[in-house]
């Protein structure tokens, strides 16, 4: 059986690193809730470089700390380095060479952030399937209300199974719902 490497206390390079870490969460501006990443980041950064370790060479506090700054550093600049690549905009930014156009009127609506949650994005198809609903409603009795807002959620079949009104009933109902919404042009499915 391999025996396992004499490592070092690894205790002082935990706080070496939340120190490190806390300092970079300042500098960068970023909240205090990033602070357990970036020391997890140091600690694994350092516990890369573990096997470069000598002990004749110095103290592992010594070398624990330089591997740190140094991580830190490299953390620290790439943080940078994508923020300055950033191009900030705002969708009121003015398109140069054009009279008052916005960045916002450029992106047309099936592009935007409704789209990108799932939404329809279809406004013209919103609206006719709106009022297709509308006219569908007054096309049907109230007294039918019931029975269509359980069919919404039930078969005719399950609603049948409940008793609650005998099944030929329903049938014979939803055929005459169905004659009324052919009436009155909206074309029944199925």
């Amino acid at each position: 059986m391999a025996s396992r490497p004499n490592l070092p206390d690894l205790a002082p390079a935990h706080h070496l690193a939340g120190v490190a870490a806390s300092a970079l969460c300042r500098s960068l501006g970023l909240p205090p809730e990033d602070r357990e990443d970036f020391r997890q980041d140091l600690l694994v950064d350092l516990l890369t470089r573990l096997p470069a370790y000598d002990p004749a060479k110095g103290e592992f506090g010594a070398f624990a700390r330089v591997c740190i700054r140094n991580a830190a550093a490299l953390i620290a600049g790439k943080a940078r380095r994508q923020r300055a690549a950033r191009h900030p905009r705002s969708l009121d930014d003015a398109v140069p060479n054009t009279e008052g156009l916005t960045l916002g009127d450029t992106i047309a609506e099936a592009d935007g952030y409704g789209a990108w949650c799932g939404q329809s994005t279809d406004a013209i198809g919103a609206l006719e399937r709106r009022l297709d609903l509308e006219r569908a409603a007054g096309a049907i009795a109230p007294e039918d209300y019931p029975l269509c807002a359980a069919l919404s959620e039930h078969t005719p079949h399950e609603f049948g199974e409940q008793k609650t009104m005998p099944r030929m009933r329903i049938y014979r109902r939803i055929r005459e719902i169905r004659l009324r919404l052919l009436a009155a042009g909206i074309p029944s499915a199925a």
